[in-house]
């Protein structure tokens, strides 16, 4: 048979419907997998502080906590490379020296944080003894630049649990720290 003088075909073309059943199955199988193997996160605000006044020798680690009373009193828990303190403007205490502990097959420096509670603890306890008219709930976590993450947590988790629940931090040269501490301790 001939064609239509047009050019056109006489034949009625359908459009092809798209079949969404097989993409609708596979999204009501995933999004279940996706909620499922989600991580939900806590956020934890950590207070930065700058580290006024510690100086290359040192000088200059107590006077900058004589802003008011409870600031004057602020526990420092410092760790060094070598060993962890806490203290006031009142002194310092030695709490413990730094360990290596092997982490999948890394050496990782760290700390007795379970002493560091106890101590914290005593601290909470005899600040609040000889001062009732002040609550004490800040403490600074003062750190040399390559402390570990998993140290200044654990660090500011130790004293939480010992009430101390507003924690703050400071990162502060090495050899500021060192001889700050040297010279808090008497050496």
């Amino acid at each position: 048979m001939a064609k239509a003088a047009s050019g056109r075909s006489r034949k009625v073309r359908h459009s092809e419907s798209l079949d969404l059943l097989p993409v609708m199955n596979l999204f009501c199988c995933i999004i279940p997998f996706l909620l499922l193997s989600a991580s939900f996160l806590e956020v934890t605000i950590i207070q930065m502080a700058q580290t006024e006044g510690i100086g290359a020798a040192g000088a200059g680690a107590v006077a900058n906590l004589a802003r008011s009373e409870e600031d004057r009193l602020q526990p420092k828990v410092i760790l060094t490379d070598e060993e962890m303190f806490i203290g006031t403007v009142a002194g310092t205490a030695h709490v413990c020296y730094s360990f290596t502990q092997n982490v999948d097959g890394v050496d990782m420096l760290t700390y007795d944080f379970d002493s560091l509670t106890t101590k914290a603890t005593e601290v909470h306890r005899l600040l609040s003894e000889a001062y009732p008219q002040i609550e004490f709930h800040k403490v600074t976590i003062l750190t040399v630049e390559e402390t570990r993450y998993d140290n200044i947590v654990a660090a500011i988790d130790a004293c939480a649990a010992s009430g101390f629940d507003q924690p703050g931090l400071q990162v502060a040269p090495t050899a500021s720290v060192e001889q700050a501490t040297d010279a808090a301790m008497g050496r």
